[in-house]
């Protein structure tokens, strides 16, 4: 299916893509491997805001993971108007934590099993020898099948190795990578509205490799970076993706 790409209205709100005159006509697919913002709100009409909703819920969004580390955050998922389930179907507004992308992220990695993050793996008695934790792996639930979980990890992939893709900078050698880009728009210090520029936002990528049978998942957000005047923010997020991917897998 195909949409047209660059501006969608809203009332008197008007959600524009980053590159505001758009890409014309164009599939859904590549709106997807272009982080089109207007692919996202023309698609939450065609699924519907409770669909959304209930999926955020089962992917673990908006509830603690009840990793083993105190004053976890919930986040909050904005739903109150049509404007805000708009921008919380391309990632904006709505908050999430780092543990929860993981954690949700883990569904598409697992073949739809997600996974029950945690830190401490083994205590073990330096004096008896006794282990008194050993944490063991716990499925969450089943938010996705197996078969949409293999469509995630193609789709995935497709923004790192697609022509029209907009995560290129997240290849690495050896091994083929899936993930997502993200830019966020942050809270001006003052509370009123957010900061605007290129050097104002929070910039991230949640990925996983190898493709077919991921053995890592991984986020890193890089918050106002100092960029050259030829870098975008991909470029330092990805430069501590891909040496920590490599090497970690290589390991």
């Amino acid at each position: 299916a195909t949409y047209q790409s660059g501006q969608y209205t809203l009332y008197d709100r008007t959600i524009r893509d980053h590159n505001t005159y758009g890409w014309g006509t164009i599939t859904y697919l590549e709106g997807f491997q272009r982080s089109s913002n207007t692919a996202m709100a023309k698609q939450l009409e065609v699924m519907g805001a409770d669909t959304l909703f209930d999926y955020l819920g089962k992917f673990g969004f908006g509830a603690r993971t009840e990793i083993d580390l105190p004053n976890e955050a919930t986040g909050t998922l904005l739903h109150n108007n049509p404007i805000e389930r708009v921008t919380t179907a391309y990632g904006q507004g709505t908050t999430v934590t780092p543990i929860q992308l993981i954690q949700g992220l883990t569904a598409i990695a697992n073949n739809g099993k997600m996974m029950q993050p945690y830190v401490i793996d083994k205590i073990v008695n330096p004096t008896t020898g006794e282990v008194t934790l050993d944490s063991e792996p716990i499925v969450k639930g089943t938010p996705i099948s197996e078969e949409t979980a293999k469509t995630m990890r193609e789709l995935l992939a497709s923004t790192v190795y697609a022509e029209a893709g907009n995560a290129k900078k997240f290849q690495i050698e050896g091994y083929e990578v899936a993930g997502k880009t993200g830019t966020a728009q942050m809270p001006n210090a003052n509370g009123i509205g957010y900061a605007w520029g290129k050097n104002e936002f929070l910039y991230s990528f949640l990925g996983m490799a190898p493709k077919d049978d991921p053995q890592l998942v991984m986020y890193v957000a890089i918050a106002k970076p100092k960029l050259a005047a030829v870098e975008i923010g991909a470029d330092p997020v990805s430069q501590v993706f891909d040496s920590v991917m490599q090497n970690s897998l290589k390991y």
